[in-house]
């Protein structure tokens, strides 16, 4: 691990997020040793900036942070929306938060929660974006998924691609797809490689591939054409899922996604009626212990062509503070369970950390902030959540797809065992050492959100939810024809292994 990484490591140890000029600043005076100095100087559990670490010789801790509140304040009073878009531009891979906001709920353990999370994508080292980068992230990306098509009983006599030229016999291949076509036959064209090399391949039966998925494909070998004829494609998929045991009683969860304050566009009133059914405990409402919430809390700022037009709150930090007072009313005996969206205050590339700790800070119940996705566990459930932005890749590249079939959508992520098959669609994604976008674990529940429609399946044993929105339709999705279907909400029963659907 680099200097560099270290003092990030330890500054989050700390609960410190900083700029990443900041860290320069911090090894020049000193790097690990200049840490304990800068602890007792602004204190944990900060958000230190460049001119913080300017000035921090000549003014008092308590100085720098009126100066730095008085500062924030001044500029996004002045500048506006532009300030708030700068604010969101300067996140980056360091400011990643690793703690939960300050609570005034009653200890945790009084509520019986039973919350376990398994999969939390917060990395303190960011990658550089360099072939080495990528290398590195494909070759994850390769092993997670080519161990579990290897369990497929299909999948016999594997070889590596370089030794297919011993192969005289059926043999398997496992690999990245690459440079897919179709002839005017209808047979598939495909490249696909391994860590060993990469082979030419024919499928006459004419299936559907897309770039960059992994899978392994079953066929002969000809050496003279140095091509593969593939007989049969196999993906990782999964066999019927056995339910968890059931509660022991009456326990629920309520999943919900796209909530959108700020916008003038936000179902204040529905929302509001939600609220009130959580709090009045009627119709199913007190046995709801758990509240997820699958991304895009906050409408954002910049997000979408003449987004500012259609704002009721043009401040980011304000949208948040309006969506910690609508918590502030959820009864405290539900745990709230968060993810970010592309709307909120996070990079764009997933995975998308959780919110900076500077807007956690403003959550006073007890609120679990995760990244996106995320995998944690609930009663003996299992729940990938995901917010959902690569369903926009996908409907426009599996052949005959539309937002009518989202949960089409999402049994194709399950078969794939990868939230994001596509590298270099719509979604960026960050090459990271680990490809935390590889399903490793299947769910027990699958959540998905972002196309503000709701839907409910049934795959092999595993319930596909698509939350709904809390947002009309704005102008931008009237220009692309788009019409939400908002305000519906699923609750997951544990005692009986059931899904019903509210509308608010």
């Amino acid at each position: 691990m680099s200097e560099r990484a270290r003092i990030i490591d330890e500054l989050l140890r700390n609960d410190i997020v900083v700029e990443s000029e900041a860290v320069e600043i911090i090894m020049e005076r000193g790097g690990l040793n200049y840490i304990p100095e800068l602890v007792k100087k602004f204190g944990k559990c900060c958000v230190i900036r460049v001119e913080d670490l300017v000035h921090s010789k000549e003014k008092s801790p308590h100085d720098i942070s009126e100066n730095k509140k008085s500062s924030e304040k001044s500029e996004r009073e002045k500048s506006g929306i532009k300030a708030v878009m700068n604010v969101k531009a300067e996140k980056s891979l360091y400011d990643i938060p690793v703690t939960s906001g300050t609570s005034r709920r009653k200890e945790r353990d009084e509520y019986d929660w039973d919350f376990k999370v398994l999969l939390n994508a917060e990395i303190s080292e960011p990658a550089s974006g360099g072939v080495d980068d990528f290398v590195a992230y494909f070759n994850d990306r390769y092993r997670r998924l080519a161990r579990i098509i290897r369990n497929r009983i299909e999948i016999r006599n594997e070889v590596s691609i370089a030794n297919l030229i011993s192969a005289t016999n059926e043999v398997s291949i496992i690999g990245i797809v690459s440079d897919v076509r179709v002839s005017k036959r209808g047979t598939l064209l495909f490249t696909l490689e391994d860590p060993t090399g990469s082979v030419n391949c024919i499928y006459p039966q004419g299936d559907f591939l897309i770039n960059d998925e992994v899978v392994g494909v079953i066929g002969r070998y000809s050496e003279e054409r140095n091509v593969f004829y593939v007989k049969e494609i196999v993906r990782g998929g999964f066999s019927h899922k056995k339910s968890p045991p059931l509660a022991e009683h009456p326990v629920s969860a309520v999943i919900i996604s796209d909530i959108h304050i700020g916008s003038k566009m936000f179902l204040k009133n529905r929302w509001e009626k939600f609220l009130q059914w959580l709090k009045k405990g009627d119709d199913g409402a007190s046995t709801v212990k758990y509240l997820l919430v699958g991304g895009d809390l906050v409408d954002g700022i910049g997000i979408y062509p003449n987004q500012e037009e259609e704002l009721e709150i043009d401040d980011i930090y304000a949208q948040y503070e309006s969506l910690a007072t609508y918590f502030e009313d959820i009864p405290d005996s539900i745990k709230i369970i968060v993810i970010p969206g592309n709307h909120d205050m996070v990079r764009n590339t997933e995975p998308q950390p959780p919110l900076p700790s500077e807007i956690r800070k403003m959550f006073n119940g007890y609120v679990e902030f995760l990244s996106n996705p995320s995998v944690f566990l609930i009663h003996g459930y299992k729940f990938l959540m995901y917010h959902g932005a690569s369903l926009n890749d996908l409907v426009e590249i599996i052949p005959q797809m539309n937002y009518q079939r989202i949960d089409d959508l999402m049994k194709f992520m399950l078969e794939t065992r990868h939230l994001v098959p596509l590298y270099g669609g719509k979604v960026p994604i960050a090459p990271l050492p680990r490809d935390y976008l590889a399903i490793d674990i299947v769910p027990d529940v699958f959540i998905t959100g972002h196309v503000h429609a709701y839907s409910y399946a049934n795959y092999h044993g595993v319930h596909l939810i698509n939350a709904s929105t809390w947002q009309a339709q704005t102008k931008y999705q009237k220009m692309m024809n788009f019409n939400p279907d908002p305000c519906k909400v699923a609750v997951l029963d544990f005692h009986k292994n059931a899904i019903r659907k509210l509308q608010f």
